[in-house]
């Protein structure tokens, strides 16, 4: 059985000030076998996490992930080995497929122009996130069964009191990790996120957007 958190962003997102650090502690305590850090746009937080697990901790497996930028809605590359350019759906996801990772499709029904073509070149669809709405998580459990897609939850946590809000349990493992995700058993706990979170987390947005601009202008 394995214990997992699935769609983690921490201060290399332009929206979280959470560590890496202090997310693998959280798994740890909480007796979590995987973790999954997709920061927007870089898989420097994952790598972080990776490299914090390997010189403080074992029996948790810190995956290398982010969530990318496209023309049609955020795509998340899980057990990446590099970075991936933002680029189209189409090349997001031939380039998670190159590095032998997993796409997921998240929150589908918040902020994505959906299609065929881009629901059925994703190898698993997140069924409920903890800040999308009732009726986005509905759909989106609704298009998995539809399509056949394999399911996973993710918090989308941008701060501590977010982390344990979906968990993902795999009552069936394989010795193989995306095996496991596309093919494993599972069952899910989850709850919403405040809206209170949501605002925090636009707020930084603003800030570290601000900040960038001030840095960049020429004096």
């Amino acid at each position: 059985m394995l214990k997992g958190l699935f769609h983690i962003h921490t201060k290399y997102s332009f929206d979280s000030i959470m560590s890496p650090e202090a997310v693998v502690k959280y798994a740890v305590k909480k007796g979590y076998s995987i973790l999954a850090i997709t920061d927007h746009n870089t898989i420097r937080g994952s790598l972080e996490a990776r490299s914090y697990v390997e010189r403080h901790y074992s029996g948790v497996e810190a995956i290398i992930g982010a969530e990318y930028s496209t023309e049609k809605g955020d795509i998340i590359g899980l057990l990446l080995k590099e970075e991936i350019k933002i680029g189209s759906a189409e090349e997001v996801i031939g380039h998670i497929r190159a590095q032998g990772g997993l796409s997921v499709l998240p929150h589908p029904y918040k902020g994505h122009r959906l299609d065929t073509e881009l629901i059925e070149d994703c190898d698993i669809v997140e069924v409920y996130n903890s800040r999308a709405d009732e009726l986005q998580n509905r759909k989106a459990l609704e298009m998995a069964h539809k399509y056949t897609k394999p399911a996973l939850v993710g918090s989308d946590a941008h701060f501590h009191n977010e982390l344990g809000l979906a968990t993902v349990t795999f009552t069936s493992t394989s010795s193989v990790l995306s095996d496991t995700l596309l093919s494993g058993e599972r069952y899910f706990d989850v709850a919403p996120s405040r809206r209170y979170f949501i605002l925090s987390s636009q707020l930084i947005k603003s800030y570290k957007t601000r900040m960038q601009v001030q840095r960049i202008r020429p004096s």
